[in-house]
């Protein structure tokens, strides 16, 4: 039987959460555009998407505000009954202003002020955060980390960043960029970083990363197996990579083993560091499952200091593609939550 709940206010001051309660969940990321309605136990009950991720800021706007009406009717809710918006954005946010500060993806997002536009349209109050970090409160409340306060949750897509929560709460920093680990210096004289600068995480973990890193390997290598594997006809892919890893392919696993290594050191310097009490690990890499998380986590173990390995639980999430927009949603029901 689920928790059962009284309507109101606790001892606390804090607000609980009616029943029939309606919030809207808005992703805007490198997979382009979507909406979701949630209930207040984050369960879609409606949802609409787009998939272009290049379109400017301004028709990326008209866009979500058509999926918000496809959405709502989807879900049988009129937008005048939701009670609060999430916006989870893929790029640095200024949260307390209410900007995004850029996309690397797409022009126009620089300062722009997103949510006051929402707002504006949909009337109801609007929040927004960075993609990992509404991420990582979504598997806090409603996921792999459910429970916990300390959290960090680990994007391994296109990019690699992090959002960070300590006491339940989210870790920005003045600059709004706490958590971009993709770009901490790894080797200072590695593969170049999508930023320009060698040897950072991102270079390594990714997705486009991994796919580059095996290509050159394979270049170089005089396994033919793996050559013709690599020019053959099938499509080429980080999964089909660690599954060519799992059955022994020599570059393959070559490859997998360094990303494994280098993951492993910048997530045991994170649990070092935080001492979280989870972390979890999405996009669409970590969906490689076991060949990557069992020796990462070996390896984490190695290198962590050992009390803070030891309070540490390492999984993937439980979310998956849906973390970001339910997060989103997370992030609404804790503004009505905290009012």
């Amino acid at each position: 039987m689920g928790e059962q709940f009284e309507w109101g206010t606790t001892e606390s001051g804090r607000q609980v959460i009616d029943p029939e309660t309606r919030v809207l969940g808005i992703e805007i990321s490198g997979r382009g555009q979507r909406v979701v309605v949630c209930d207040r136990a984050g369960a879609i009950i409606g949802q609409a998407h787009a998939i272009d991720s290049s379109a400017a800021a301004t028709t990326v706007l008209d866009t979500v505000e058509g999926l918000i009406d496809e959405a709502c009717h989807r879900a049988d809710v009129r937008t005048d009954q939701l009670s609060a918006a999430g916006i989870a954005f893929g790029g640095p946010v200024d949260a307390d202003r209410g900007l995004t500060l850029l996309s690397h993806r797409a022009p126009g997002f620089e300062n722009f002020p997103l949510v006051h536009l929402i707002e504006e349209n949909l009337g109801v109050s609007t929040i927004m955060e960075n993609d990992a970090r509404a991420a990582a409160l979504g598997e806090a409340r409603f996921g792999a980390a459910r429970g916990s306060r300390d959290v960090v949750y680990i994007h391994l897509g296109t990019g690699v960043g992090a959002g960070i929560m300590v006491d339940g709460q989210f870790v920005r920093g003045p600059s709004n960029t706490a958590g971009e680990i993709g770009h901490m210096m790894i080797a200072p004289d590695g593969p170049i970083c999508s930023c320009g600068k060698p040897g950072h995480l991102e270079a390594y973990a990714s997705g486009p990363s991994i796919l580059s890193r095996f290509r050159k390997a394979v270049q170089e290598s005089s396994d033919e197996q793996a050559i013709m594997m690599a020019e053959g006809e099938r499509t080429l892919t980080v999964r089909s990579i660690f599954a060519d890893s799992e059955r022994g392919d020599g570059v393959a696993s070559q490859v997998i083993a360094e990303t494994v290594q280098v993951l492993g050191i910048a997530v045991a310097n994170l649990i070092t560091v935080l001492s979280p009490g989870v972390v979890v690990f999405g996009g669409y890499v970590s969906e490689s499952g076991t060949v990557l998380i069992d020796p990462l986590m070996a390896r984490v173990r190695q290198y962590s200091y050992p009390a803070a390995a030891r309070r540490a639980r390492i999984t993937r999430s439980f979310l998956g593609a849906d973390a970001n927009v339910i997060g989103a949603s997370a992030l609404a029901l804790r503004s009505i939550e905290t009012q």
